[in-house]
């Protein structure tokens, strides 16, 4: 049995804002406690204008910074931090006085390999306090 404490965690820890919201509406409402088998949310008993409202808000203080991956050339791609593609490539392009030849959002969950250790975008995001941000960089073989 999941409770309603173990997935509105989860829901923070993966950033999956919709529902992190829509779980702390009903515990404000009263509609689930933090011990209740999470099979029990109604998401139906929400009031959706207000959740709506809490996501805008942002009133769980979740990142919009997501990761792009920009190729330098045919062999080198650069991984950028940033709110959006247009703020990555813009980035890119004054980093290196060049425009990628692509540019693709990568998922925050994926694993890198760095050194002698694998992190996920996620976990190296939070070494980093200004965004955009270098991540680090791939080299194809």
């Amino acid at each position: 049995m999941t409770t309603v404490r173990e997935l509105y965690e989860e829901s923070i820890r993966y950033e999956e804002k919709t529902l992190a919201h829509y779980i702390l509406h009903l515990l404000q409402e009263g509609q689930v406690s933090l011990d209740d088998d999470a099979d029990k949310i109604d998401f139906l008993q929400a009031n959706h204008e207000k959740v709506a409202q809490m996501i805008v808000q942002n009133q769980l203080g979740f990142s919009d910074i997501k990761v792009f991956s920009l190729k330098y050339d045919d062999k080198l791609f650069a991984f950028v931090f940033a709110a959006s593609q247009e703020e990555a490539i813009e980035f890119f392009q004054k980093k290196f006085k060049r425009n990628p030849k692509n540019c693709h959002e990568y998922p925050l969950d994926f694993p890198m390999s760095r050194g002698n250790e694998f992190l996920t975008f996620r976990d190296m995001r939070k070494e980093h306090s200004k965004f955009p941000a270098l991540a680090g960089f791939y080299e194809r073989r």
